[in-house]
């Protein structure tokens, strides 16, 4: 991805122009197939929010869209998606033209979207500037049952080592059980599903 990497970045608005610059130029890379494998964890993902014929779904960091085709095979009656690369919008855009897109933060996603029964952050939570604001943004967007799902589908050590080999890009790893739950302390979630396994980190939060 990026070649030159910086030093820590002292905004979230330089963060994000570094995670733009980075996969400005990666779209090709995330529109190669997937593994079988794979697939069926990002199934499960999807899965665990139950969602219903009466959700409305936030998918955050969608890229390329990975997870919007197990999230149309639930009946939801609205999807958005953002990302801060205008390169992966276009290209999941084109993609999913029933999908309403977003450019930017989950931070500044303006209020206009509403309130959404799912949110998910697949693959992207190890990205953001900081953590628990994200957090605290997502909880401001659930509805009364509304649940937060962060994911990834390789796993915590996967992330671990992105976060090695450029902390610039991937500042965080996905926190551990106790970590999490300090994350979310005051706001208005409890941690209703925790998995951390080798090729899998699945966490559920529901709006309390």
């Amino acid at each position: 991805m990026c070649t030159q990497k910086p030093g820590k970045a002292n905004t979230r608005q330089e963060h994000n122009k570094y995670q733009q610059k980075c996969f400005h130029h990666e779209v090709n890379f995330f529109k190669q197939d997937i593994a079988p494998e794979v697939k069926r964890r990002l199934r499960k993902i999807v899965d665990s929010a139950k969602l219903t014929d009466r959700d409305s779904v936030l998918d955050v960091g969608t890229g390329t869209g990975v997870l919007l085709p197990y999230i149309q095979q639930h009946p939801v009656i609205r999807i958005v998606a953002c990302d801060l690369s205008p390169e992966m919008i276009n290209e999941a855009s084109a993609r999913f033209p029933e999908v309403t897109f977003w450019c930017g933060d989950i931070i500044d996603l303006p209020s206009s979207y509403g309130l959404f029964d799912g949110i998910f952050f697949n693959a992207v939570f190890g990205n953001v500037w900081d953590q628990r604001a994200t957090l605290k943004k997502a909880a401001s967007l659930l509805n009364m049952t509304g649940r937060i799902v962060i994911s990834h589908p390789m796993g915590s050590d996967f992330v671990r080592n992105l976060s090695r080999q450029d902390e610039s890009l991937v500042p965080h790893s996905l926190p551990p059980k106790e970590q999490l739950v300090e994350l979310i302390h005051h706001l208005k979630l409890h941690l209703d599903h925790f998995e951390d396994k080798q090729a899998l980190y699945l966490c559920i939060l529901r709006n309390r």
